[in-house]
């Protein structure tokens, strides 16, 4: 099996001013600082993003369900810079149903390396809810 290519969704901006990241933790009952490993994982909620997820549920008529994620750490985020982020997508092998979200943190610029900081993905699952008429 062709394993499906990713299709680029946005190259976004991440800011880890410490006022974001203050209310992040927060919901989360957790420290500020260091910067929370999972606060990349908010890219996923830009506008961007969730036109393109909706998007491709619309034309399932499904809804979006999240079923499962994961985080692959190179390095820490370091509070009030501002980062990169590649966010894509690609098809779920074998299951016409799902889809996976990737983002990927570049490193500061000026800084090469062929790993992203942090990458992250969530598993989605484009659920219709076909009910049967009598």
């Amino acid at each position: 099996m062709v394993e499906a290519e990713w299709t680029r969704i946005a190259t976004l901006d991440l800011s880890t001013a410490r006022a974001q990241v203050a209310a992040f933790a927060a919901a989360l009952a957790a420290p500020a600082d260091p910067v929370p490993a999972t606060y990349a994982f908010t890219v996923f909620s830009h506008p961007d993003v969730m036109a393109t997820v909706a998007g491709l549920a619309t034309e399932r008529s499904a809804v979006l369900v999240h079923q499962a994620q994961d985080f692959v750490y190179h390095g820490t985020l370091e509070a009030d810079r501002h980062y990169t982020v590649l966010v894509d997508w690609k098809p779920h092998e074998g299951r016409p149903d799902r889809i996976t979200l990737r983002g990927r943190v570049q490193h500061l610029r000026g800084e090469a390396c062929e790993t992203p900081l942090q990458e992250f993905r969530a598993e989605i699952v484009l659920f219709e809810n076909r009910q049967e008429t009598p």
